[in-house]
Parts: C-alpha cells; structure tokens; sequence
C-alpha cells in the first residue's frame, strides 16, 4: 500500500509539473505573439451580416426540428395514456 501511495505521488508531482510547464509555455507564445498575423487580407470580403444571418436560420431550423419530435412525444405520450 505503501509502494502504490508513493508511486501515486510521484506520477502526480511529475504530472503537475508537465502541466505546469505547458501551460507556462503557452503563456509565453502567447505573450511573445501579442500583434499576431495580419487577416485583413482575408476576412475583408465576408460579410458579417449575411454570414450572422445564416447561422441564426440554422439555428431556427435546429429549434423547430427539436420543439417538433417534443412535441410529438408529448402527443403520442397522452395518446398511450
């Protein structure tokens, strides 16, 4: 029992440290990348508002499909009694 609490620990401080250190790492890229790439290039010929309004009407249809099949299950749920 003893052997197996030590081997716990030991996995455990070598996985805090790797997360640790990952994470500081990525922290650092992030801090070294602040200005980033420039995308104006090719994000200027998207229209925001045609692209928000196709993913509201995905959306909808998503919500009627499901608000649909409850509301069948309601109905053949009072249907069997």
């Amino acid at each position: 029992m003893k052997k197996a609490l030590q081997h716990l620990r030991s996995t455990s401080a070598r996985a805090t440290i790797g997360v640790a250190l990952a994470t500081a790492s990525c922290f650092a890229n992030a801090a070294g990348e602040a200005s980033g790439p420039d995308l104006s290039a090719l994000t200027s010929g998207i229209s925001m508002g045609s692209t928000s309004t196709a993913i509201l009407a995905v959306a909808l249809a998503l919500a009627t499909v499901y608000g649909t099949l409850r509301g069948a299950k309601i109905v053949l749920s009072v249907i069997k009694g």
